[in-house]
């Protein structure tokens, strides 16, 4: 069953749970939609479950031409390893630290980001 992004963030405001879980969410509903961070959905589907920062997804699909990123990691038939293989990344934070900078949406994630990506091109040299 495909809930709407904004039933999503309905859900957030009425049960005041830091996480919810979601079978599915339709990736176009994230354009022009500005999510707060650490907006965290676990989307879970025929046995495989992910943990998602919407607040993180909705700045890559807007603000750093990760259209086809966001598609990929909210689409659970593609694995962790499949992500990786096509992106050089396992989660929503890498993929941003890799190609979002240098936009600075708040300071501490600026810093976490810059760290992250340092780690990253070295995890993918050796």
């Amino acid at each position: 069953m495909t809930v709407s992004l904004a039933e999503i963030l309905e859900r957030f405001k009425l049960e005041e749970e830091d996480v919810i879980t979601i079978e599915n969410l339709n990736p176009d509903e994230l354009k022009g939609v500005e999510i707060k961070l650490g907006t965290n959905v676990i989307l879970q589907m025929k046995g495989r479950k992910r943990i998602i920062d919407l607040g993180l997804l909705s700045i890559i699909f807007n603000k750093c031409d990760g259209v086809n990123f966001v598609k990929d990691f909210l689409n659970l038939n593609y694995s962790l390893d499949d992500i990786h293989r096509r992106y050089r990344v396992y989660t929503e934070l890498e993929y941003f630290s890799l190609n979002c900078p240098p936009i600075v949406v708040d300071p501490d994630l600026a810093e976490v980001a810059t760290k992250l990506k340092a780690f990253i091109l070295s995890r993918e040299k050796s």
